[in-house]
């Protein structure tokens, strides 16, 4: 997606939102979910297939497409999921005026654009959005299996990190850092190492922003090594 394409999106993401909701601070939320979605989604990708290669090697039983076309399908579907997130969050948190489609809609059409319309999309969001966390978190890991093989060997723990972070990023896009705390922790009780990063000691960070020894808000490969 280039500049002007997302420049576009962004205010008819924000026009939309003030004038659903009623508000003045779309542009704060529109931006401040583009900017903690997109770290999370590239950081996953990036455990699930540059970071296995790179410590576990290449699997030359795998013949993926072109990984210009992998990393393209695979973002797509990291995506849809954390839209279904997003929007489960918001729903039960009360974010937004009503706990109707509107939504997972209107950040579907921001994050993805006119494949927010794609019959295979619109399915798998409202599969997401129909399951509780753990059918939900389950099936996307089966799902991210089909566009990157080698995501099978990533830890575990990644696929239980990787749902909260999306929840923290909406908590912090709606300014509700209480419950971005509290997901924190449970992070921590899922990975207590998060607290030994020299750098950052694993506290919460605004969306956009990111750790670069440990890779706060989701975390490097050795780091997520250490549940093992």
């Amino acid at each position: 997606m280039n500049i002007d394409e997302f420049v576009r999106r962004r205010i008819q993401a924000t026009e939309e939102f003030n004038s659903h909701e009623s508000r003045s601070d779309g542009v704060q939320v529109a931006s401040s979910l583009s900017e903690g979605l997109t770290i999370l989604r590239d950081a996953l990708y990036a455990r699930v297939h540059d970071d296995v290669e790179r410590v576990l090697g290449t699997d030359s039983t795998l013949a993926p497409l072109s990984y210009e076309k992998t990393e393209r399908i695979a973002k797509t579907e990291i995506e849809v999921f954390e839209v279904g997130v997003s929007a489960v969050a918001a729903r039960d948190r009360g974010y937004v005026s009503t706990p109707d489609h509107w939504y997972p809609q209107w950040l579907s059409r921001f994050r993805l654009g006119e494949l927010c319309s794609q019959p295979k999309v619109v399915g798998r969001l409202e599969h997401y959005l129909s399951r509780m966390s753990d059918s939900r978190r389950l099936m996307f890991t089966n799902v991210l299996a089909h566009a990157v093989p080698e995501s099978r060997q990533a830890p575990l723990v990644l696929f239980r990190l990787h749902p909260l972070a999306v929840e923290i990023a909406t908590a912090l896009a709606f300014r509700d850092r209480v419950v971005a705390a509290q997901l924190r922790k449970q992070q921590v009780a899922v990975l207590p190492e998060i607290r030994d990063c020299q750098a950052c000691r694993g506290v919460l960070l605004d969306n956009g922003e990111q750790c670069r020894t440990c890779g706060n808000p989701l975390w490097k490969f050795e780091w997520l090594l250490a549940a093992d």
